[in-house]
């Protein structure tokens, strides 16, 4: 069964990264429809590996230090990170959608990377993980990974950069996609 649900996995990030790009590349993202699939698409195929993988049978990590004392605050400190930005660009009188972006907002979390929420949504799936300790849900995080790194190059090349022209590319030369860029 695992080797079902592992090709599942593989085979949703190929269709979310697909579609993302299909619709992007049609150029009918204007259109809010096609945004918004992109989003459902991301929720439904990897949301839901996310969330089943840990329940499937599988060898489990029994180590309370990982699973509970590491576990526990990474999950936190995700949800939290997850949701920091989206209250900081309602501050800021935007939203944090790709449906209908309001204005490049590069100050705050943003001034640190460009895509706080996907880190923390990465951080958040590694404490899931770890908390039911379900070993093979581990190798499900570098797809993962791969998948958000390649939604993020589609995001900022055929909405961001399209929506904020040099603005946008301004701010990719001084901020770091996913991880800081080390000032000189």
């Amino acid at each position: 069964m695992l080797k079902w649900v592992m090709l599942y996995g593989f085979l949703a990030s190929i269709i979310f990264i697909f579609t993302s790009w299909q619709i992007i590349k049609s150029g009918k993202q204007e259109r809010i429809l096609f945004r918004l699939m992109i989003i459902i698409t991301g929720i439904f195929f990897l949301g839901g590996m996310v969330l089943v993988l840990p329940f499937i049978p599988q060898p489990r990590i029994e180590n309370i230090f990982l699973q509970y004392l590491l576990g526990i605050p990474l999950a936190a400190a995700g949800i939290i990170l997850r949701i920091y930005p989206l209250l900081y660009f309602k501050k800021k009188g935007t939203r944090s959608d790709l449906v209908k972006p309001g204005k490049l907002v590069t100050d705050g979390p943003y001034s640190i990377i460009r895509h706080p929420q996907y880190v923390a949504g990465v951080i958040f799936i590694i404490g899931w993980f770890l908390i039911w300790g379900g070993l093979y849900s581990f190798y499900l995080i570098p797809v993962i990974a791969i998948a958000i790194f390649l939604q993020a190059l589609i995001e900022e090349k055929y909405i961001l950069e399209v929506e904020f022209g040099i603005e946008y590319q301004e701010y990719q030369k001084k901020v770091g996609m996913f991880l800081p860029k080390i000032r000189k």
